[in-house]
C-alpha cells in the first residue's frame, strides 16, 4: 500500500490539546447514547463506554444496564470483561517492541521465527512461510484461513466449554479445516489463527508467557493500566474490578475456559477506562518507542486493516482502532484527538462500531467540532 503519511503529519494528528473545564452538558449527552442504544437492545443486559477528548473537558466514562441478565447490580465502568479481538492491537505493539529493540524485522520470513514444528505443519497446508512476512501475518494479508470462523470450532466450545485449548492445537486446525485463502500479500482475510502465530513468536523471542511478555513488553506499569492482565496467564491487579457477564445470545459465555481465545487473538480482560486508555496513548505515540514504528503501523497493510489496527470512517473522520467477538471496541480519532471504549454485553447486539460512531458524532458535534475532518489533517 503506498503510504501517505509523513511523520510531521503524524505529530500535527494526535499532537496534546491542552486540558479544558469539564463538560457536564456533553456527558450527559454521552450517558444519553448508551441509554438509548441499551433500550434499541434488550438483549444486552448492559454497557460501558469511555469517551477522553482533552479539547472538550472530556475524560468520561458511564455504565447502563446491569453487569449480567435478571440481575440487580449495575454496569459501571469499572466492571471488568474480555476484550476478545482488540488483544490483536496489544500483541502487534509487542511485535513492533521487539523490532525496536531489533530481534524481529517486519519484512522478515515467517520461517525465521516460528518453531520447526510449525513451520512443517504450514508448510504441509500449502502456506509459503519463506514468502509470508511479519507484517503480512500483523495485517491480515499473509494468505491464512480462519480456524475460528470454521463452525466445526465453535461447535467443539460448546460441547465441553472447560476444555484446556492450546495454542498448537489451533494452528493444526487452521491446517486440517482451511484451505489458504491466497498469496502471501493477495488480499486482506482476517485470521485470527494468525494473530495466535504471531503470540507464539513473541513467546520464542522472550522466553516467556505470552500475559507477561507484553506487559513488560509494553511497559502497562507505566501506562496507568491498573486493572489490565491477561486471563489463566496472570493473577488480576489490585486494581481489576468485578467481572461482568458477557453473552452469546442466550448463553452466558463467562464461564467458558477462556483458552479458547486466549494465545494472541484474544486474552485480554480489562475495563473500559484501561481499553480506552490504551488505545489512546498508543496511537499518542507514548507506547512505542519510535515514531516511525506508529507510522508502520497506521499506514502499512490495507484500508480496511492496518498493523494490528482496524480503520473505520465516522462521518468522514477516520478511527483507528479495534473491535472485539464478544462486542468491545475502542477507537481513536485523530481529527478530533478523541478515543473511544466501550463494551456491550451481548454479541448478538447492534455491532459495537455503531455505538463508537454514536459516541464520536455526540462528541463532534459539541462546541463546534463538527468540521470536515481534512480540515484537521487525518490520518490517511
Amino acid at each position: 500500500m503506498k503510504r501517505t503519511l509523513s511523520a510531521l503529519a503524524l505529530v500535527l494528528c494526535i499532537a496534546a490539546a491542552p486540558a479544558a473545564a469539564e463538560n457536564p452538558v456533553l456527558e450527559s449527552e454521552l450517558q444519553g447514547v448508551l441509554d438509548a442504544f441499551l433500550s434499541e437492545n434488550p438483549g444486552a443486559p448492559g454497557v460501558s463506554a469511555c469517551v477522553v477528548c482533552p479539547a472538550l473537558g472530556l475524560d468520561w466514562a458511564g455504565g447502563a444496564g446491569a453487569e449480567a441478565r435478571g440481575g440487580s447490580v449495575p454496569m459501571t465502568p469499572a466492571h471488568t470483561f474480555r476484550i476478545a479481538s482488540n488483544t490483536k492491537t496489544y500483541v502487534a505493539a509487542a511485535i513492533l517492541r521487539l523490532a525496536e529493540h531489533g530481534r524481529i524485522g517486519l519484512d522478515d520470513p515467517l520461517s525465521r521465527y516460528i518453531s520447526p514444528v510449525h513451520d512443517s505443519l504450514l508448510r504441509a497446508g500449502g502456506y509459503d512461510t519463506d514468502a509470508i512476512t511479519i507484517a503480512r501475518v500483523m495485517s491480515h494479508t499473509a494468505g491464512f484461513g480462519d480456524h475460528s470462523e470454521d463452525p466445526r470450532f465453535i461447535g467443539r466450545i460448546m460441547a465441553d466449554t472447560l476444555h484446556v485449548w492450546t495454542a498448537d492445537e489451533k494452528i493444526r486446525l487452521l491446517v486440517e479445516w482451511r484451505e489458504p485463502v491466497g498469496a502471501p500479500g493477495e488480499r486482506y482475510v482476517y485470521s485470527d489463527t494468525g494473530y495466535i502465530i504471531l503470540g507464539t513468536i513473541v513467546e520464542q523471542l522472550t522466553g516467556r508467557r505470552l500475559g507477561p511478555a507484553v506487559r513488560d513488553l509494553l511497559d502497562f506499569e507505566k501506562l496507568g493500566l491498573q486493572a489490565t492482565f491477561w486471563e489463566y496467564m496472570e493473577e488480576p491487579p489490585a486494581g481489576a474490578g468485578p467481572r461482568a457477564h458477557q453473552y452469546l445470545g442466550a448463553v452466558d459465555v463467562t464461564a467458558w475456559h477462556a483458552s479458547f481465545d486466549l494465545y494472541g487473538g484474544g486474552g485480554i480482560v480489562a475495563d473500559v477506562r484501561d481499553l480506552t486508555r490504551f488505545m489512546r496513548l498508543l496511537m499518542r505515540g507514548e507506547v512505542l518507542e519510535r515514531e516511525s514504528s506508529l507510522v508502520e503501523m497506521t499506514t502499512r497493510g490495507t484500508r480496511p486493516y492496518r498493523l494490528g489496527l482496524i480503520v473505520h470512517e465516522c462521518d468522514g473522520r477516520l478511527a483507528f482502532g479495534h473491535q472485539g467477538f464478544w462486542n468491545t471496541f475502542a477507537y481513536h480519532v485523530p481529527s478530533l484527538d478523541l478515543t473511544v471504549g466501550g463494551c456491550i454485553l451481548d454479541h448478538e447486539a447492534t455491532n459495537g462500531w455503531e455505538l463508537a460512531c454514536r459516541l464520536i458524532r455526540a462528541a463532534a458535534a459539541d462546541g463546534g467540532m463538527a468540521k470536515d475532518s481534512r480540515e484537521n489533517g487525518s490520518i490517511r
